[in-house]
C-alpha cells in the first residue's frame, strides 16, 4: 500500500489554457466595494419592508389579523 504513489511526481503547470498568468495583477474595480455593500444592504431592507407592508395590508384586508387584535 505504501508504494501506490511511488511513481507520481508533482510538476508545475504554467500552461495558458487557464486564462490567466500565475502572478497577474489583481483587476481594478470601478467604484467602491463598501458603497456597493451598503447599497445592497439598504435595498435589501427596503425590499423586506415593502414585502412586510404588502403582506400586512393583505392580511388586514382579508381579516386574518382581526382575531389577533393587531
Amino acid at each position: 500500500m505504501r508504494d501506490d504513489f511511488a511513481g507520481i511526481r508533482a510538476e508545475r503547470d504554467d500552461s495558458p489554457e487557464y486564462g490567466h498568468a500565475r502572478h497577474s495583477a489583481p483587476a481594478r474595480r470601478n467604484g467602491s466595494l463598501s458603497l456597493q455593500v451598503a447599497l445592497g444592504v439598504w435595498l435589501g431592507g427596503v425590499a423586506l419592508g415593502l414585502t412586510w407592508f404588502a403582506v400586512h395590508l393583505l392580511a388586514l384586508k382579508t381579516g386574518l389579523l382581526a382575531g389577533l387584535g393587531l
